[in-house]
């Protein structure tokens, strides 16, 4: 699906000095150490909590220092300007970003930041003629930014936890969202002893990777409190060209009724990144969804692409659409957007047949119904008026 706005994926920490002892390299989405580096990670614990404009982010990282020293630490982030890909910069100029409120703090201590073009910093020296000519390369087609911070570094363990807000990628069906995990290989021990990220999903449905691993190894995600979570395993093998990308990779579908869903281990060392869907329009999903029922639960039923499209037919239409159900699924049809925004049915027959699909979970009475559906609502109404007369 073609995006809206360049993504903004999430940043990952490198760390450099100016003896160069730290080099960094950006890929356009994170940033890594080229040549490896002698601090290993100890523990590292991401949050990540969805809200309606986008994700609040926290991610805390326990280091192994071998030696105290200062250093300055980097977080690049790509542009957020609207330039399609392969287009270069041509006669943009780079735009503000979309990460908000920005805080980092080493242990304990909160630091202050910089931001500025990448290009700004590769000017002032910091960095090997190599890595520099790499990054002006880079730089003749996006801007990149760079947030950057002194930071004392004692020897032993050290905590670096930061802080910010992001608003992901988005299309018309979705929002996408991603960390970059595999640069975990870069660092001394080439593995987190400890890890753990967790996953705030709020009332929004989401779809999580089913596999950290190029052998698809199942992550074990765990609900920490309550709600529906279906597992899809792949079904082809990655290099199939036919198949899309569940069968190839799987997925894990989840809507939570309270709490998190979290992955804990030890000696993490992950060969494929993360990423999150938030699934904003679910019948925009038909093509995804498997039929009938998995591990007990329904994505969709024979009216699911129905509605996705007589609710924007001409409403004489619509009314010649609906004549055709009997009573039992004129109620159903005409209830499905009440379903999709989470109202909570008082009609027990409604309550329970809508419980049985994954998305769905009662979250009041005072719902906002997608104003694409006025019509149907209208028609469906006008024809039970009728019949009962």
């Amino acid at each position: 699906m073609k995006k809206i706005l360049l993504a903004i994926m999430f940043c990952f920490l490198s760390i450099f000095t100016f003896a160069n002892d730290w080099e960094f390299g950006s890929e356009g989405e994170h940033i890594i150490p080229l040549k490896g580096s002698n601090m290993s990670i100890k523990k590292e614990k991401i949050t990540l909590k969805l809200t309606p404009d986008g994700m609040l982010v926290n991610v805390k990282f326990t280091f192994d220092n071998p030696t105290a020293e200062n250093k300055i630490i980097g977080f690049v982030t790509p542009e957020s300007g609207s330039g399609g890909e392969g287009e270069g910069k041509g006669n943009r100029k780079p735009e503000p970003l979309k990460i908000k409120n920005f805080k980092t703090t080493v242990n304990g201590k909160e630091v202050k930041s910089n931001v500025e073009l990448l290009s700004k910093l590769l000017s002032k020296g910091v960095l090997d003629n190599n890595v520099i000519k790499e990054f002006t390369e880079k730089e003749k087609n996006f801007y990149n930014y760079v947030y950057y911070f002194n930071a004392d570094f004692k020897q032993g363990e050290n905590v670096v936890e930061h802080n910010y807000f992001y608003t992901g990628s988005y299309g018309v069906y979705e929002r996408d969202f991603s960390y970059v995990v595999t640069t975990i290989s870069k660092w001394k021990n080439k593995t987190v002893e400890d890890f753990e990220i967790e996953i705030q999903p709020e009332n929004y449905f989401v779809k999580l990777p089913y596999s950290f691993w190029k052998n698809n190894n199942k992550i074990n995600w765990e609900i920490v409190g309550k709600g529906k979570m279906v597992t899809i395993a792949p079904t082809k093998k990655p290099n199939d060209e036919n198949a899309n990308g569940i069968e190839k990779f799987g997925a894990i579908y989840l809507k939570l009724d309270s709490g998190s869903v979290r992955y804990k281990t030890k000696n993490f060392s992950p060969t494929d990144d993360f990423y999150m869907v938030r699934i904003d329009n679910i019948l925009g999903f038909d093509y995804e969804f498997p039929e009938g029922k998995v591990q007990g639960y329904k994505f969709k039923d024979n009216h699911f692409g129905f509605v996705a499209t007589v609710r924007y037919y001409e409403y004489p239409n619509i009314i010649d659409s609906l004549k055709k159900l009997d009573d039992k699924d004129l109620d159903i049809v005409r209830n499905y957007p009440y379903a999709l925004a989470g109202y909570d049915f008082a009609k027990k027959d409604l309550k329970d047949y809508f419980s049985q699909f994954i998305w769905y979970k009662s979250v009041g009475k005072n719902v906002k119904i997608d104003s694409s559906f006025n019509n149907l609502i209208k028609a469906a109404d006008e024809i039970k008026a009728k019949r009962k007369k």
